[in-house]
């Protein structure tokens, strides 16, 4: 039977099945569980969600917890209603988003708490995050007195290099008053060696504020300053190569830059770029690193919509609308054909300050690790025979599932002629 179907077929199947469906099915067998939890099926199941841009669920930082919304089913004018318990509870007062990538998200507090978890199996990864506070204390030790130290931005994101997820906080050193630059450094951590370590940047580097890097193209991305400049650059840290490049800007044609905001449109890099009469352009990067791919895909009108900081969440389903967070503290639709703007009332809000977070759902493991224990590869007549067993329990969850429904259509029918 198992050479009439490929084994990859099957695969294939579990893999257009919803991450609630697929930790059931963990339990169905010792073999569909290697299955599900390998790191294979993994990769294939997140790159088909993907691809296929669903299995999005926008997280909302709330009291205390996070509040999943489905992002798929999501549009301009639906009411949004916070769960009295959020979904995943951390404890903590003082929460801030890190950062979002591949199914995980990543949030910390002000006491230098972090926590790695995956909102869809909530399965979760507490960092020793006294190692990299050590980290901070010694540089700030190692300041002059007359030094301030300050943070300046911090992200979270996945190196493809070492398959790991990392964990990165900026601090830098100026002179009382600005007057003078001493150097700036960056604290990484890995989740997956559990270890951090501290880097030096390479340049008279000013983080102009302390934002979550944009996590795109295996770099996080922040809006930086030369020291004694005021010209605004776009940096991009590549997780992979432990190395900082300065990213090139659209030819905004002549007129004058006062802000830039960073963020992810769908699977590009983009620019909120916002000009001295208060209206913004708005780019997505096609080719990454590639000045000539940008290209302006709307704008938005200053009578229209004001903002002081701005963070792309996500397109509508019509592709008409695209979701804004502005300045932290509440919910937009824009769209960019007709410039309209429509506010996202959320019900259950207890507080002004909101952040959100576009997240995918998948079965990545929180510490970049696969949870597949058995490394013994199989013989011939055990990978048959597991191919076999698979296979008769899809078919009878598949004849399951059509009875069902011919069951729900004549108890249907019975109704209707009554």
């Amino acid at each position: 039977m198992s050479s009439h179907i490929p084994f990859d077929i099957i695969t294939r199947i579990l893999s257009i099945l919803d991450i609630k469906t697929l930790l059931c099915f963990r339990s169905v067998s010792k073999e569909w569980r290697s299955l599900i939890d390998s790191s294979g099926f993994i990769n294939t199941h997140m790159s088909l969600s993907i691809k296929t841009n669903t299995n999005d669920t926008l997280l909302i930082l709330g009291e205390g917890g996070l509040n999943p919304i489905n992002f798929d089913d999501l549009s301009p004018g639906d009411l949004l209603k916070l769960q009295d318990q959020p979904f995943i509870s951390i404890g903590w007062q003082d929460v801030r988003l890190m950062g979002s990538c591949n199914g995980l998200v990543c949030l910390s507090n002000d006491d230098g708490d972090v926590v790695i978890l995956n909102q869809s199996t909530r399965e979760h990864k507490g960092i020793l995050y006294s190692l990299v506070r050590h980290r901070f204390e010694l540089s700030v030790s190692s300041a002059p007195d007359e030094h301030w130290v300050w943070g300046s931005g911090y992200g979270f994101g996945y190196d493809a290099v070492s398959n790991d997820y990392k964990v990165v906080s900026i601090a830098k050193f100026l002179g009382i008053g600005f007057t003078s630059f001493k150097e700036s450094e960056m604290t990484i951590y890995s989740a997956k060696k559990d270890l951090c370590w501290v880097i030096k940047i390479p340049y008279a580097m000013l983080f102009t504020n302390d934002k979550m890097g944009v996590y795109v193209h295996g770099s996080l991305h922040w809006i930086a300053k030369w020291f004694g400049s005021w010209r605004d650059r776009i940096v991009g840290f590549d997780l992979g190569l432990d190395e900082f490049r300065e990213v090139p800007q659209p030819d905004y044609g002549g007129n004058i830059v006062i802000d830039i905001d960073l963020g992810v449109l769908g699977s590009f890099f983009c620019v909120f770029a916002k000009f001295r009469d208060w209206s913004a352009d708005v780019w997505i990067m096609k080719e990454y690193g590639v000045k000539e791919s940008w290209s302006k895909v709307f704008s938005i009108s200053r009578n229209v919509l004001s903002y002081d900081s701005v963070r792309p969440l996500g397109y509508s389903r019509r592709g008409r609308e695209v979701l804004l967070e502005l300045d932290e503290k509440r919910l937009v639709w824009y769209g960019m054909e007709t410039r309209r703007v429509v506010d996202v009332v959320i019900q259950g809000r207890k507080k002004e300050r909101l952040e959100a977070i576009l997240c995918l759902n998948s079965l990545v493991p929180p510490d970049g690790n696969d949870r597949v224990v058995n490394s013994q590869q199989p013989t011939k007549e055990q990978k048959k025979n597991e191919e076999e067993e698979v296979l008769l329990d899809l078919v009878f969850l598949g004849v399951l599932g059509l009875m069902i429904e011919l069951l729900n259509v004549c108890i249907f029918q019975l109704n209707f002629s009554i």
